[in-house]
């Protein structure tokens, strides 16, 4: 007996019909880029992302995307410079205390979420000069 699947196509412009956007859970598993920044006065901030990951070797490049501009873009803007730091588990449910929405400026290690020393023990981190900050818009998003 054949069985015909049903085939969907995911168009942004025509909309999905869906309670949430489904984008994020089609590319999955991503990694959580944990990107720390800090501004020109020092002080430091520290999100995750989870539109991240090394797109090259040879030059390295590792790029993380932002929705809508927030302080890690506005610092890295003012400083040409970010870490990217990769979450293990066991720093997963600080890592979640990372992404509560606070205005700048936020030090997340004055306000006990995380140390720097934590992030700079993390078993894989990268320094970046930031090359290209790309502004992008989509008309067909709301």
């Amino acid at each position: 007996m054949l069985v015909q699947a049903e085939t969907y196509f995911y168009e942004p412009a025509q909309g999905h019909g869906l309670p949430h956007d489904p984008f994020k859970a089609i590319v999955a598993p991503r990694p959580i880029g944990w990107i720390s920044t800090r501004d020109r006065d020092g002080q430091v901030n520290l999100a995750p992302y989870s539109f991240f990951n090394a797109f090259g070797a040879y030059p390295p490049i590792v790029a993380f995307g932002s929705e809508g501009y927030k302080d890690s873009v506005r610092n890295i803007e003012a400083t040409g410079e970010f870490v990217a730091n990769f979450v293990t588990r066991e720093l997963a449910e600080r890592m979640n205390r990372t992404s509560a929405p606070v205005g700048p400026p936020c030090s997340c290690s004055s306000s006990g979420t995380i140390s720097s020393s934590t992030v700079a023990s993390q078993p894989r981190a990268f320094r970046s000069s930031a090359a290209y900050i790309i502004a992008a818009s989509a008309p067909f998003m709301s």
